[in-house]
């Protein structure tokens, strides 16, 4: 669809006819080749993202400054330094451009497993498609909780209200209805359109779809919108971090610079070596570790039927400390089914079973598990009865109506919570063919509905009426109604899963059961699993407490029922507030807020699509076992994070800032610029393999948060002790051995690099370095690389990088203070653990 036209203001007929389709929909193959023609490829796509994520390795001032000094170095004649530079800088950029790519691409295929999907006509046969999928003149069928794939145009529509808060930021959900609006109607009061990236709140419809992709409106103005994921706190501290180590590097690097000119040192070299020293002490792969640190996280989730949809998700999962669930299918197995349907006089009544069993099997909106129970029954006989009208559940009434004609008869069938049934009664019909005023029977048929809800059941309730007149319903007509009885639902709790909630709590994570049950049913899971029960916060109760109130009660309680939607989200702030990092597990449209505001939303696989999309981590099956696997990934990932940044904060910073400060009295540079990249990049080797490192289990025991005086002291502590070990061993350089420059470079250099693979295996573990063995990546790479650095002055273009072979009394020097670096650290590290804990 090429040309633009004011949809809204055009019958229907004519829309069909310019968008070649029928009311029935458009042909498989026919939708085919549209999607052909307007959609980039997947290649394309994968094309442009891997150019951008190059480019983005080379977007610190730190590295462009140092590219620019090269280049003014060459054009001066120093051409073999330029090239050796350049290529080390490249290959620091293609190593994190690699790393990333793969992580990236491992996160592309975990999105692509939960996609959106979009119900649509195809030769008037029902599909569920990808919702990327949907092409104009496709019929497409809306239920709530659906995400709206296109701008559309409704043909049919029942009680449909539309959360078009994402496009126009109306926080009330829209009313929409079939009909013509004028050409100048502004996009907020098109009542009969639909658009692209909304969501169906309430009702049913019929919609056409008219434009797709960057012509909606929502494509329209998604290219100029500026928005980003809220910032969690670990990546708040990452942040912070980084500017401390960029701040202290500039200042540093300045000073150096400045000094090296006063003493005389030839201009190009000093900017250089201020520029590679400045590269050297930045953690400029810190941001890539992060990624495929969380990336392996979420490739070890999905064996575990987890998806991660945002990376950073993992993180939070390791700092949660509260947990919110509801009930259905996460502690209970699922599978609701009918007891027992009895009347006000608790006797066994068939036609409770029959009426609830139209309601449901007529509806057309979004079913729940109850519904699925009810349609379950079986030797219900409908014959006869036809259809006429409906009226959606919705979260206000709690009610769902169904209009039928049988035998020239209207009847309004209605069902939902017993509280809100009894709201439209007037009277009581029993099994024995009695009516009675609804007043006279209310307190048996409560009492009867606490008899079941103490043992666990759950109840609905069930009402009708004749209708006379026009029977076509609306939610007016559901009033002076006649109350039939209960349908008793029963969901067994999962067996198992009191001893998992005790895990949870062992490991610092406290459940909260969130429900819209009734307060004795609630009561009567929450004491079956392990919970604290005698007290239960109502949604009633909850309505009248202030925030400071809740604060502080909700911390007092396991078990809330009766919960309406907006108060899950108000619980999740209400812990929030209190200091502690929430996860909450929903997948109806009624839990979207909530997954929205908690830490870490989690949703299932069969969820609506808008709670699909909210969500940070979908589960192929609702299981709280696999949850409790996601939280100790969440730690791994924090722990293994932090390690690179011990190692940034330790032997490397220590080591450029000995390298900095040694310049200044040496009449020679202690590393030449190309050593000091070469250096950085080779450390980095062993580095990169953390994401895949164990972590010991004493470390996985409770919630971790990010603590920047916990890295600002090791910093210190660690840091000063590596600059001691490297005036050590300049010293024994420059007066034990007498060495000369080449050598003096060559021996540092050696000693620098084989400290800081000693010091990573030190210090990635609390416990002795040989009771706690490494990831089998770490052990190949640190090898490698060890060899390498020890064979490199032999090469025969070791020259061109300024080194020379070493007397092997200076060789083993140099191996031995490594070797003795290695041993205090581990000394310093049992004492620092002890005093500070992690």
């Amino acid at each position: 669809m090429n040309k633009s036209f004011p949809y809204w203001s055009i019958s229907l007929s004519e829309l069909i006819k310019d968008l070649d389709t029928t009311i029935l929909g458009i042909s498989d193959e026919k939708a085919s080749d549209r999607n052909n023609k307007s959609m980039i490829t997947p290649m394309q796509s994968i094309l442009v993202s891997d150019i951008r994520l190059l480019l983005t390795q080379f977007k610190s001032p730190l590295v462009l400054l140092l590219i620019f000094a090269v280049i003014l170095s060459a054009i001066l004649g120093e051409y073999t330094n330029t090239f050796i530079i350049l290529g080390i800088i490249f290959l620091s950029a293609l190593l994190g451009f690699w790393q990333e790519r793969k992580a990236n691409h491992a996160l592309r295929k975990l999105r692509d497993m939960v996609q959106v999907k979009a119900t649509v006509l195809r030769n008037n046969i029902e599909k569920d498609i990808p919702a990327s999928q949907v092409v104009y003149g496709d019929v497409i069928l809306l239920n709530a909780g659906d995400i709206i794939p296109a701008d559309c145009i409704i043909v049919e529509s029942n009680d449909l209200h539309i959360s078009e808060a994402s496009l126009t930021g109306e926080s009330f959900p829209v009313e929409k209805e079939i009909g013509l609006m004028p050409i100048d109607t502004p996009l907020s009061k098109r009542k009969n359109c639909v658009f692209k990236g909304t969501n169906v709140i309430n009702g049913t419809a019929k919609v056409l779809a008219v434009y797709t992709n960057s012509k909606t409106e929502f494509g329209k103005i998604s290219g100029a919108l500026s928005w980003h994921e809220p910032e969690t706190a670990f990546e708040k501290g990452i942040k912070k971090f980084g500017y401390m180590i960029m701040q202290i590097t500039m200042i540093l690097s300045i000073i150096i610079f400045i000094i090296n000119i006063y003493l005389g040192k030839n201009v190009i070299d000093s900017i250089l070596f201020a520029l590679a020293l400045a590269v050297g002490m930045t953690p400029e792969l810190l941001p890539a570790i992060i990624t495929i640190t969380l990336s392996a996280g979420a490739k070890r989730l999905v064996d575990k039927k987890v998806i991660v949809k945002k990376l950073s998700a993992i993180q939070n999962l390791g700092a949660v400390n509260v947990f919110c669930s509801d009930k259905t299918g996460t502690l209970t197995e699922g599978k609701i089914s009918v007891q027992y349907t009895v009347d006000s006089n608790d006797n066994d009544w068939p036609r409770i079973k029959t009426f609830a069993y139209l309601n449901s099997r007529f509806e057309t909106g979004f079913t729940n598990p109850m519904d699925e129970a009810i349609r379950n029954l079986t030797d219900i006989d409908i014959d006869g009865y036809q259809k006429v009208d409906e009226v959606p559940y919705d979260f206000i009434r709690k009610r769902l109506s169904i209009a039928v004609a049988f035998q020239g008869m209207h009847l309004l069938i209605t069902k939902g919570a017993l509280k809100n049934i009894l709201e439209v009664c007037d009277s009581v019909e029993l099994a024995s063919g009695n009516r009675l005023p609804l007043n006279q029977m209310r307190n048996k048929i409560i009492t009867i509905h606490e008899k079941y809800s103490r043992q666990g059941f759950r109840t609905i309730g069930l009402c009708y009426k004749d209708i006379t007149g026009d029977p076509l319903i609306n939610k007016k007509d559901e009033r002076d109604m006649t109350f039939l009885g209960l349908v008793i639902l029963a969901d067994t709790i999962k067996p198992g899963i009191a001893n998992i909630i005790h895990e949870l709590k062992s490991s610092g994570v406290t459940l909260k059961l969130i429900t819209g049950d009734n307060q004795l049913a609630a009561a009567f899971v929450g004491k079956k699993i392990g919970l604290q029960s005698e007290n239960v916060l109502t949604g009633g109760e909850l309505r009248k407490m202030s925030e400071e109130a809740l604060a502080i009660k909700v911390n007092e309680i396991d078990v809330f029922a009766e919960i309406e939607p907006n108060q899950k989200e108000r619980l999740v702030r209400a812990l929030q507030k209190s200091g502690n990092v929430v996860s909450f597990i929903g997948d109806g449209i009624n839990d979207v807020s909530a997954l929205k505001t908690a830490d870490v939303g989690i949703t299932v696989d069969n969820a609506v699509d808008i709670a699909k999309e909210t969500a940070d981590i979908v589960l192929m099956e609702k299981n709280l076992e696999v949850l409790q696997e996601g939280i100790l990934e969440g730690r791994k990932t924090f722990i293994n994070t932090l390690k690179y940044i011990f190692i940034t904060t330790s032997a490397n910073f220590g080591n450029m800032f000995s390298v900095a400060g040694t310049s200044l009295f040496l009449p020679f540079l202690p590393l030449l610029p190309k050593q000091i990249l070469l250096l950085n990049f080779l450390s980095d080797l062993p580095a990169m393999t953390i994401a895949s490192d164990k972590v010991d289990a004493e470390l996985l025991n409770k919630p971790r948060k990010w603590n920047a005086m916990l890295i600002r002291k090791f910093m210190i502590v660690f840091g000063i002790e590596s600059s001691l070990f490297d005036f050590l061993t300049f010293g024994t350089l420059l007066w034990l051995f007498k060495a000369n420059i080449e050598q003096f470079q060559t021996g540092w250099f050696i000693e620098s690099c084989i400290t800081e693979i000693l010091i990573l295996l030190v210090i990635r573990t609390q416990r002795s370095s040989f009771k706690s063995k490494p990831g089998k990546y770490l052990i190949y790479m640190s090898i490698i690389v060890s060899i390498g650095i020890t064979t490199l002055p032999y090469f025969c273009f070791s020259s061109l990088m300024g080194f020379t072979p070493l007397p092997i009394t200076i060789f083993i020097g140099m191996v031995g203070i490594a070797f003795l670096y290695a041993f205090i650290a581990e000394i310093t590290k049992r004492i620092f653990f002890r005093r500070v804990s992690l």
